[in-house]
């Protein structure tokens, strides 16, 4: 991905809308690839807008990076993890951590790149070609790795 900032890009960076053009960069460097590691954040960009912190039990909103097998990541913001379309999102910063963690023991992949109806970015992460994580993102970036976080 450039390193340019470009006008779909805001003041930090962060892609906020799927357009065509995203769209397919992100098809070609990420649809189909194995997460190879996740690091989830203790604080997100959304809790600049908030009045007062939201305990991390109570968390809805997460920040984290997924890093895949071809040595891409991405850094997520605003993320919101739900099991299942129809469901309310996950809450709890442990929680998501202890799915994340168990997923990518298993074999998790981030099979799907799509749109909500806002154009907003969702990944569809899968297990044997079957979802199991639906992450609706608020905003996000596209980086290269070198070295996987510490656990």
């Amino acid at each position: 991905m450039s390193q340019e900032k470009n006008d779909t890009q805001d003041e930090l960076g962060l892609h906020h809308e799927l357009t065509d053009e995203l769209f397919q960069e992100l098809m070609e460097a990420v649809a189909g690839q194995r997460v190879v590691s996740v690091a989830l954040w203790e604080e997100s960009l959304a809790d600049e807008a908030e009045a007062s912190p939201v305990p991390p039990e109570e968390r809805t909103i997460f920040d984290l990076d997924l890093y895949l097998e071809n040595h891409r990541y991405l850094e997520l913001y605003g993320v919101q993890a739900y099991t299942s379309p129809g469901e309310d999102p996950l809450q709890g910063l442990a929680v998501l951590g202890r799915i994340m963690a168990d997923l990518v023991e298993k074999g998790l992949w981030l099979e799907e790149v799509a749109a909500d109806q806002e154009e907003r970015l969702v990944l569809i992460l899968t297990h044997r070609h079957e979802p199991r994580l639906y992450l609706n993102v608020a905003g996000w970036v596209l980086e290269e790795w070198e070295s996987l976080p510490e656990e």
